[in-house]
């Protein structure tokens, strides 16, 4: 589990470890970059 990894998160960033968790697991076995790099050019941050 990747919460033993850490002694602590920050309560502002909580929200944000845990949608990295789902969206990990919803994209167990594929290529996280490929898709992050497919989603930033499809919505660019700017």
């Amino acid at each position: 589990m990747r919460l033993v990894k850490f002694r602590g998160l920050d309560k502002k960033s909580f929200n944000l470890y845990l949608k990295e968790c789902e969206f990990r697991f919803n994209h167990i076995g594929e290529d996280l970059y490929k898709i992050l790099l497919k989603n930033f050019r499809d919505e660019p941050l700017f």
